[in-house]
């Protein structure tokens, strides 16, 4: 990967005689406000693309490294404090890092900005938040949020190198399908659940027979229901609680 400072020198070296020619001769140069007419100029962000370039390193493979599909989201971005608007994007979940794709004269600029620097994103109708619970800081899908009961996931992929022919040119990256840890909190510290028995035993024991009873009458396997699904479901506990 190149850092994206040597992007912006050819945007800077190319608006830097329009701006000369500008300026008066007996001015004084003003970097500053160069630098602040390059970035309107080129319709970039100055703060918004202090990342670096994004490449594909896996090559030939099967699969993809994307959250859900391979294709471009728009979503916002909060990002040191600001929120950036329907921004095209796409969240590798192998390497837990958000691909933005920025518009420059009629090009598309991919830019992979630190994490440190995000707070929260959303794919379409999906949002995301970061949060340290784990240990160390990683971006949760919010798939259900309120004062006495929040529910996330985390989304991860596994890839393994494929050498099917024998040969170096045989070689290819194989994903898995994404995976997803749950984590529930209850006013306390976010556990995890696998299935149906795990996700009852962490609710209060006085209304635990009545989730058990729901998740039967609805046949809802939480390991695999879907979002609108799994949001009913958890309607349904905040109100028992």
């Amino acid at each position: 990967m190149k850092y994206l400072f040597v992007f912006l020198f050819f945007v800077f070296s190319l608006h830097l005689s329009v701006f000369a020619q500008a300026k008066s001769p007996d001015d004084s140069p003003d970097y500053n406000k160069l630098i602040k007419y390059v970035m309107d100029e080129s319709g970039l962000d100055q703060v918004l693309v202090n990342g670096i370039y994004y490449e594909d390193k896996y090559g030939k493979k099967t699969g993809h490294e994307f959250f859900q599909e391979d294709r471009l989201y728009t979503g916002n971005l909060s990002y040191r404090g600001k929120v950036y608007k329907e921004i095209e994007m796409e969240y590798d979940i192998c390497n837990q890092q958000l691909i933005l794709n920025l518009e420059y004269n009629d090009k598309t600029v991919a830019v992979v900005p630190p994490n440190d620097f995000i707070s929260a994103f959303n794919l379409d109708d999906k949002i995301f938040t970061k949060d340290d619970f784990q240990g160390e800081p990683r971006f949760y899908q919010v798939v259900f949020r309120t004062e006495k009961l929040k529910c996330l996931y985390y989304w991860f992929k596994q890839t393994q190198l494929t050498n099917e022919g024998g040969n170096s040119r045989s070689y290819y990256y194989e994903f898995t399908d994404g995976k997803r840890k749950s984590y529930l909190k209850l006013d306390r510290s976010y556990e995890t659940y696998r299935n149906n028995k795990s996700f009852t035993e962490l609710f209060p024991r006085e209304i635990k027979a009545m989730v058990r009873q729901y998740l039967k009458t609805n046949r809802i396997n939480v390991a695999k229901s879907n979002d609108e699904e799994m949001t009913k479901l958890l309607i349904y506990c905040n109100s028992l609680l």
